[in-house]
């Protein structure tokens, strides 16, 4: 009776080692899982940022392209270009 009992001793605590060493491993494994997922949640964020600065600086080719009031309007703010005859007022800030 003392033979089984200490092979079913060595069998319970071989069975609970190996669950805690697992366990450990799991654990690790989990953390790595939950690092990929903050950081995947930060680039989609980043993501449709770009995707957002994209499609607005795409409508902005567009209009550059095709609608002569507004390069006539970048022009004019961005450059600080006037008409002929025009006379622009500057302000300093």
């Amino acid at each position: 009776m003392t033979a089984r009992r200490f092979t079913n001793l060595f069998f319970a605590v071989l069975f609970i080692g190996a669950g805690v060493f697992a366990a450990a491993f799991l654990y690790r494994d989990y953390q790595h899982l939950d690092n990929l997922r903050s950081e995947n949640t930060i680039l989609s964020k980043r993501h449709a940022a770009v995707v957002d600065e994209a499609t607005k600086r795409e409508a902005q080719l567009d209009d550059l392209q095709a609608n002569p009031e507004y390069v006539e309007s970048v022009i004019r703010t961005k450059l600080n270009y006037a008409k002929e005859g025009e006379l622009v007022f500057r302000f300093e800030r």
